[in-house]
């Protein structure tokens, strides 16, 4: 295998949830573009059948299914679906998250279950479901999409999501002990400043107090892209990173060394 053919993902099958936009959406395509059959996974079933066909415009293989991933049911649905279409799963990439902002002390019971429900139990109920496939296929990657914010407070009003994503940090460790003997590997890509919409609205929609990102806080300078976080999705998902379980990668111009 050449150096380049170690990133390919010719021949597998990557389910990727909230793949309807923002990073969601660049991982999918750049796991189309590597060859990959990808299953577009979001809530927003006409913007995931929107991606699923310019997918299959360039020539790849798409599929987009509806899912709320913090329902079980739904999950189970969504994997069926992916078995019945394709036959595998090969890679799951759990980034289906949400990120509204509320101060500590007006962070309600229902304000945290929902967070809690949607970035923990859907990436759990997610890789429940993969790993018993992987398993039985002889093995698999696993990629979640963590943030910095989960080791490293970046704003204010930010402690619920930030609990949500240092939980799926200990969950992909876990995991990735757990399931390494049988061949399920199991990482985290962790973004820094990526200005998707959903990012941008959600620290619009309330007074943040303080700087985000001041002067010499990120050593690579200015905000990240989303294929920054792609390419990282890739190579954990790909042959290039075989020997690569347990890992917390963070994506964010140096930010958590500054």
């Amino acid at each position: 295998m050449s150096t380049l053919d170690v990133f390919r993902l010719d021949d597998k099958v990557a389910v990727v949830t909230g793949a309807a936009a923002g990073i969601g959406r660049c991982i999918a395509e750049t796991y189309a573009t590597a060859g990959a059959s990808v299953v577009i996974a979001d809530l927003d079933i006409e913007a995931a059948q929107a991606v699923a066909a310019s997918i299959k415009a360039g020539g790849g293989q798409a599929l987009a299914i509806k899912v709320d991933v913090s329902s079980e049911a739904d999950v189970s649905v969504l994997f069926d679906a992916t078995l019945a279409t394709f036959g595998r799963v090969d890679v799951l990439v759990n980034n289906a998250a949400i990120f509204p902002k509320r101060p500590f002390l007006e962070v309600d019971v229902a304000f945290w279950d929902k967070l809690q429900a949607v970035n923990l139990r859907g990436t759990f109920l997610c890789m429940r479901e993969a790993i018993a496939h992987m398993k039985a296929a002889g093995g698999g990657a696993i990629v979640n999409i963590s943030s910095v914010s989960s080791l490293q407070a970046v704003v204010h009003h930010n402690v619920t999501y930030n609990a949500t994503k240092a939980a799926v940090n200990s969950l992909t460790r876990t995991a990735a002990l757990e399931f390494g003997p049988e061949g399920v590997r199991v990482n985290a890509v962790l973004p820094g400043g990526i200005p998707t919409p959903g990012a941008r609205a959600a620290s619009a929609a309330i007074e943040l107090k303080g700087p985000i990102l001041g002067p010499g806080r990120v050593p690579l300078g200015g905000m990240g892209e989303m294929e920054d976080i792609s390419n990282a999705a890739l190579f954990f998902a790909s042959p290039a990173s075989r020997y690569v379980t347990g890992q917390l990668l963070a994506v964010d111009g140096g930010f958590l060394v500054s």
